[in-house]
C-alpha cells in the first residue's frame, strides 16, 4: 500500500512550533530594534547609509541565496541524476557568478556609488534621453524580476510548509510575508541583512547536523551506478523520475546533456560578467567600500558550502529511506522533489526538526525580504523620485518606500495563487526575463560605442525573445538559449549603430570612476589628455585589469572545487574528494596572491570614496562611509 503524505510526513511536536514561533518573534524584534537606524533617508533604508560591516553583508548574500524552494529542487536533481546534477544546477544554484562579483564585478558595482542598478544607467549612458530610456527600461524590468522572484518565494515556500504544518498553503504563505513584511517595512536593509544574519545561524546548524547525520549513514547504503559519475556523457539509468515528471523540460537535457551543461556554463559566465541586478546588486551598493565588496562575496562563497554538503546529505538520507522501504520511499521513489520534507519528517528528532523547519523557513524570507527591499528601492527611486515627484521630501520618499514595499508584497501573493507550479515561475524568471538582460548587461560594461538606445533594444527584444521562444514555442534549451542571445545581441548593435554615441564626457567620467575592462583605450587617452589621470594612473588601471584577469582564471574552479569538496566527503568519493581538495588548495593560494594582496587599503579606498562621490543633484548628500 502507498503512504499518503501525512503518513509519510511526520507532524510537529510542541516544542517544534515552540521553536518556530520563536524565531519568527525574534526576526520580528530584531527589526524594530533595527528601525530607528534606517529613518534617517533613503541612503539608511536601502543601502543601511554605507555603514554595515561586510561580514554581515556577506552572511546576508548567502542567506539571500540559500532559497526553500530552490533547495528542494537542487535535492530532488542530484538525487536523480547524482554528482551530474551538479553540473545542472550551474544554471543557477551553485551561484558561479559569485566568483566574478569577488574578483571585478563588485568592486566596480561599489564605485558606481548609485543606489539601483536602474541609476547606475545614468552615470553609463548620461541624463539625456538615451540616458532616460535606459535607466526606465531597466527600473521596469528590475521590477518585474523583483515580482516575480517574490511569486516564486510566495508559492514554493508555502507548498513546502504544508507538509509539516495542518495550515493551507496560504495561511502558510500568509504568515511569513507578514513577519518578513514587518520587519522589512520597520527597518529597510537594516532589518533584511541583520535578520539574516541570525537566519544564517540557524541554516548553519541545519547544515551541519544533516551532514553528519548523512556522512555515519553513508556506509549503511549503495549509491545506485554512475551517481558519483561528473562527466558529461548522457544520463544512463538514472533521472527516470524527472523525465517521467516533466519530460517537456527533461527530454532534451537527457539527449544533449553536453550541450545543455555548456550552454548553462556560457549563461552563468555572461551573467557573472555583466551583473544580476536586484538585491544583489544592493549589497555591492550598499557595502562601505571596494574592498569590502570582494571580502563579502568570499565569505558568502564559502559560507555556500553548507548548502551542498546538506543537499548530499539529504540525498543519502533520502535514499536510505527508499533502500529500507521505510515511510515516504513510495513518494520520494516516484517524485524526487519529495526527498527535503519527507527527510525532514523521518529522520529528525523533535527540537531538532523545529530548528531545521525554522532555518529552512529562514531560508525563504532572507530571500523574499532581500527582494521585497531592493524591489521597492527601484518603485521609488527611479520611478517616483525621478519621474513623478522630483522633489519630494525625505520624509515623502520614506513614506512612498513603506507603500511601495507593501504594494509589492501584495501584488505578488496575488499572482502567486494563480500561478500553477513554482518550477513554471523559475523559467520564466531565469529563461525568460532573466535571458533578455543578459547581453544588454554584459555589453555596458565592454564596449563603450553601446548606448542607452541599444541598451533598450537589446532589453526588449531578449525579452520578448525569452518569453516567444521558452513560453509559446517551448524550444529545447540547446536552441533556445542561442537564438535568445542572438536576437539580443543584434538588436543591441542595430540599436546601438544607428543611434549617436553616448557624450565623451559621461564615457571619460564613467571610465575614471569605475575602470573596467574592454575597449576602453580611446576613452583612456581622452582622460589622459584631459588630466583626469596621469600615465602612471593609467599603468595602474592596467596592471590591475590583467591582475583581475588572471584572479577569476583562480576563482571559478576554487569555488567549484570547494563545493564538490563538500559533497565528496559527504558521499564518501575519497578519489574525488582528494583531486577537488588539491584543486582548492591550489587554486586559493593564486587566489591570494592575484586577488586578495591586491585589494586596495581601507585608505586609499576612503580617499576614492572622496575623490569621486556623487556631485550635481546629489552633491549635499555625504559621501558613503569609509570602513572604520
Amino acid at each position: 500500500m502507498t503512504e499518503g503524505p501525512t503518513e509519510a510526513v511526520a507532524g510537529l511536536a510542541m516544542v517544534d512550533y515552540i521553536i518556530i514561533v520563536g524565531f519568527l518573534a525574534i526576526v520580528t524584534i530584531i527589526g524594530a530594534a533595527m528601525s530607528k537606524a534606517a529613518a534617517g533617508g533613503l541612503d539608511d533604508y536601502f543601502l543601511g547609509g554605507n555603514k554595515i560591516p561586510w561580514w554581515v553583508l556577506g552572511a546576508s548574500t548567502a542567506t539571500s541565496n540559500f532559497d526553500m524552494s530552490g533547495t528542494m529542487i537542487i535535492v530532488a536533481v542530484v538525487f536523480a541524476l547524482g554528482m551530474k546534477g551538479f553540473l545542472v544546477e550551474i544554471r543557477g544554484g551553485v551561484g558561479m557568478s559569485l566568483a566574478f562579483l569577488m574578483v571585478f564585478l563588485g568592486k566596480w558595482l561599489r564605485r558606481s556609488r548609485v543606489m539601483t542598478s536602474a541609476e547606475w544607467m545614468k552615470i553609463r549612458f548620461g541624463t539625456d534621453k538615451q540616458g532616460r530610456v535606459a535607466h526606465l527600461l531597466s527600473a521596469i524590468a528590475n521590477i518585474v524580476l523583483s515580482l516575480g522572484m517574490i511569486i516564486y518565494f510566495a508559492k514554493g515556500a508555502g507548498k513546502f510548509l504544508t507538509h509539516f504544518l495542518p495550515f493551507s498553503e496560504l495561511t502558510c504563505t500568509s504568515v511569513m510575508v507578514g513577519v518578513g513584511l514587518a520587519y522589512t517595512l520597520m527597518s529597510g536593509l537594516y532589518g533584511v541583512v541583520f535578520t539574516d544574519l541570525v537566519q544564517m545561524v540557524l541554516l548553519t546548524f541545519t547544515a551541519i547536523y544533516v551532514s553528519v547525520q548523512a556522512y555515519t549513514l553513508r556506509g549503511e547504503i549503495d549509491l545506485p551506478a554512475g551517481f558519483l559519475s561528473l562527466d558529461l556523457e548522457v544520463p544512463t539509468g538514472l533521472g527516470q523520475q524527472l523525465l517521467a515528471k516533466d519530460p517537456a523540460s527533461w527530454g532534451p537535457i537527457f539527449d544533449m546533456f553536453g550541450l545543455c551543461v555548456v550552454m548553462w556554463v556560457i549563461r552563468t559566465t555572461l551573467e557573472g560578467m555583466g551583473g544580476v541586478g536586484g538585491y544583489t546588486d544592493q549589497r555591492f551598493f550598499a557595502s562601505r567600500n571596494e574592498r569590502e565588496a570582494g571580502l563579502l562575496t568570499f565569505e558568502s562563497i564559502i559560507l555556500s558550502i553548507f548548502r551542498w554538503t546538506m543537499v548530499a546529505g539529504l540525498v543519502v538520507m533520502g535514499y536510505s529511506i527508499v533502500q529500507k522501504g521505510a515511510a515516504g520511499s513510495d513518494m520520494i521513489a516516484s517524485d524526487p522533489e519529495q526527498v527535503l520534507p519527507v527527510v525532514l519528517g523521518q529522520f529528525l528528532p523533535a527540537g531538532v526538526r523545529g530548528v531545521v523547519i525554522a532555518g529552512l523557513i529562514a531560508a525563504a524570507m532572507s530571500t523574499f525580504d532581500s527582494t521585497l527591499n531592493a524591489g521597492a528601492s527601484y518603485i521609488v527611486k527611479d520611478i517616483y523620485e525621478t519621474y513623478l515627484e522630483p522633489d519630494a521630501t525625505g520624509k515623502d520618499l520614506m513614506r512612498v518606500s513603506r507603500w511601495a514595499t507593501i504594494g509589492l508584497c501584495l501584488a505578488g501573493i496575488a499572482l502567486a495563487a494563480v500561478v500553477p507550479n513554482i518550477n513554471k515561475i523559475w523559467g520564466l524568471i531565469t529563461m525568460g526575463l532573466g535571458a533578455g538582460l543578459f547581453v544588454p548587461l554584459f555589453l555596458r560594461w565592454y564596449w563603450p560605442r553601446f548606448n542607452g538606445y541599444g541598451f533598450a533594444a537589446g532589453t526588449g527584444a531578449g525579452i520578448v525573445a525569452g518569453l516567444t521562444i521558452n513560453g509559446a514555442l517551448a524550444w529545447p534549451l540547446y536552441t533556445a538559449f542561442p537564438a535568445i542571445i542572438g536576437i539580443a545581441l543584434m538588436a543591441c548593435v542595430v540599436g546601438t549603430l544607428s543611434t549617436p554615441a553616448v557624450d565623451d564626457d559621461v564615457l571619460v567620467s564613467f571610465w575614471v570612476k569605475v575602470s573596467p575592462w574592454g575597449m576602453w583605450g580611446r576613452v583612456g587617452d581622452l582622460a589622459v589628455e584631459r588630466g583626469e589621470v596621469d600615465k602612471t594612473g593609467r599603468l595602474e588601471r592596467l596592471v590591475e585589469n590583467l591582475n583581475d584577469l588572471v584572479a577569476v582564471t583562480f576563482a571559478v574552479p576554487f569555488q567549484l572545487c570547494m563545493l564538490l569538496a563538500g559533497m565528496a566527503f559527504i558521499f564518501h568519493d575519497w578519489k574525488k574528494l582528494a583531486f577537488m581538495a588539491a584543486g582548492s588548495v591550489f587554486s586559493g593560494v593564486g587566489l591570494y596572491f592575484m586577488w586578495y594582496r591586491n585589494l586596495k587599503s581601507e585608505e586609499a579606498c576612503a580617499a576614492d570614496d572622496a575623490k569621486y562621490a556623487p556631485r550635481g543633484e546629489d552633491e549635499d548628500e555625504p559621501a558613503p562611509a569609509a570602513a572604520q
